[in-house]
This record gives C-alpha cells, sequence and structure tokens, in this order.
C-alpha cells in the first residue's frame, strides 16, 4: 500500500548531502546577483514581478544542472522567447484575463517547436502580462532588461559555479560517464538506440541519451553484483537452467580460472543432460551465475 501511494505522489530519489549543500549554495549566490540587477533596472515593484521565473530557473541551473531542461539552450532561448511572447500577448490582446493564458500557451507551443523546453519560462511570459506597471513600460525591453541580462547573470554563475565540482559539470556536454567494469551485455547499447527508444516511447524525459546509458549500465552492474553475491560455484557440482521442454539442460562444472573481475572469472562446463548434451564450452562466471537456476544432486 505504501509502495503505490508513494509512486503515485512520485516522491523523488535521495541525493547525497554534498550535492544538496552545493545546489543550495549556488543558488543563493546566483539569486543574490540577480536580485540586485532587476531592481537596479525595474526598481523593487518590478523585480518581485520578474524574479519568481529566474528562482524557477536557479532551482534547475543549480539543483539540476544535467537535465535537458537545464541546458544553456532552453535556459537562454526558453525565456527570452517566452518573454517576447509576453510582452507581445500584453501589448496586443485585452483583457488581461485573455491575455495571460494565451501568452503561457504560446511559450509552451514556441519552446517545443524551438526545442528548448524550460517550465520557467512559462512565468516569464506570465510576468510580462500581469506584471504591472513598472513591467508595461518597458515593453519590448523587457526582453533585454532585465530578462536577458538576468539570464546572463545566472548562466555566468551556473557556468562558474557547478564546475568547480568533478561530479557536476555545466552544461551537461562535458559530463563524462565511465564504463570500464560493467557487465559486457550492456556495451551493446549504443547512443542512437536509447534515443531512438525515447523517440518511441513518446515521452518528454528530463535526461541525456548519456546519462540514461549510465544509468542503464549501473543498474546491470548492481544487478549482477547481487547475482554474484548470492551465488556460490561449486567444483564439479551440478546445475541446471530450469528452463521446461527441450531447452532444458544440465551443465557439470570440470574446471573454473578465478578472477577479481566476475566478468573475466572463467568457467569450463560440460553438458550432461538435455539441450546439448555431450558437448564442452566456457562463459563467465557472470553468465553462469545467470544461467543457473538451481543446483543439482546425482542420484546414486
Amino acid at each position: 500500500m505504501i509502495k503505490t501511494v508513494t509512486g503515485f505522489l512520485g516522491i523523488q530519489s535521495e541525493v547525497v548531502s554534498s550535492e544538496k549543500l552545493v545546489a543550495t549554495l549556488g543558488g543563493m549566490l546566483a539569486i543574490f546577483f540577480c536580485f540586485y540587477t532587476t531592481a537596479y533596472f525595474t526598481g523593487t515593484t518590478g523585480s518581485m514581478a520578474i524574479l519568481p521565473s529566474m528562482g524557477a530557473s536557479t532551482v534547475l541551473l543549480f539543483a539540476v544542472p544535467h537535465g535537458q531542461l537545464s541546458t544553456p539552450w532552453a535556459f537562454m532561448a526558453g525565456n527570452l522567447l517566452s518573454a517576447f511572447i509576453g510582452v507581445s500577448c500584453a501589448m496586443f490582446i485585452d483583457p488581461i484575463a485573455l491575455a495571460a493564458p494565451i501568452a503561457v500557451a504560446l511559450s509552451i507551443l514556441v519552446m517545443h517547436i524551438t526545442r528548448s523546453l524550460h517550465p520557467p519560462g512559462g512565468a516569464t511570459a506570465l510576468a510580462a502580462v500581469i506584471g504591472g506597471p513598472n513591467i508595461y513600460e518597458l515593453g519590448y525591453w523587457y526582453v533585454l532588461t532585465p530578462t536577458f541580462i538576468n539570464c546572463c547573470i545566472l548562466l555566468s554563475v551556473a557556468l562558474v559555479f557547478n564546475n568547480l565540482f568533478r561530479w557536476r559539470r555545466y552544461p551537461q556536454s562535458l559530463m563524462r560517464y565511465q564504463s570500464a567494469g560493467y557487465h559486457p551485455d550492456t556495451r551493446r547499447i549504443k547512443m542512437q538506440h536509447i534515443h531512438e527508444a525515447i523517440k518511441r516511447s513518446e515521452l518528454v524525459i528530463d535526461a541525456s541519451d548519456e546519462q540514461i546509458k549510465h544509468i542503464v549500465d549501473i543498474a546491470d552492474a548492481i544487478y549482477h553484483e547481487e547475482l554474484i553475491a548470492g551465488f556460490v560455484l561449486e567444483p564439479g557440482a551440478f546445475y541446471t537452467n530450469g528452463k521446461p521442454g527441450r531447452h532444458w539442460s544440465v551443465r557439470q562444472v570440470v574446471d573454473h580460472r578465478e578472477h577479481k573481475d566476475p566478468s573475466l572469472y572463467l568457467i569450463v562446463y560440460q553438458v550432461v543432460d538435455g539441450d546439448q548434451k555431450g558437448t564442452t564450452d566456457s562463459c563467465s562466471l557472470h553468465e553462469f551465475a545467470e544461467w543457473a537456476k538451481e543446483k543439482m544432486k546425482p542420484k546414486r
């Protein structure tokens, strides 16, 4: 019941304490600069209208720096295009109750078309419509001051601050993921396979192909670690794959060559019954542990 409720709510995964601290400090530093810059150009009232969207962008750039919604293109284009749309709706659509939803809706559409989806862009467009006299007076200057200037400040802080830490690089294209030591099965999955799978899924996923591949590799490695941890190899013992019908098979371990890496731990076996009876072959400990469902005792 608890798992069903938490799954429905979508409670996020836990992150390490260092990541929480870095995101908090980076966000505070970015908004500190943005606040004073916005107040200088638009006054305190104007800053109250535009800063909420910058605050939302800050969460993405510093708490989720490797997300697709946080890339420099998504951040800059998403906010600037939305700002332009918001000002246009404020100027040419009356009443405000109609201008506001159209501004947000058009922003979503344009961000999708330009592949620059950035959720705070919706707030940037909305602020141009409902921001009050100080924002209206700016007209299209709103796109430049404070939106463009604030975006430049946030982007600069994100580029410098995030790259101070080896585990988080910004933009995400600077990240490098190690795949050495993972099970060979996942190495056959290439970036184009991940990319095509995302397209076929028809989902908007806030992760790059490289990130998804990295997670798949780690998940596979964890699976095989658990598999090996629960498997005790006994030389000379008989094992079966437990499959029904003609696919059933029994192997006897006749030799083995130990290695610290389970994928390089070699096992030589003879098929003593079932499918391919009488043949001799070899495989890694990983492969044998995955194949073997049960250890058998021969009749005497």
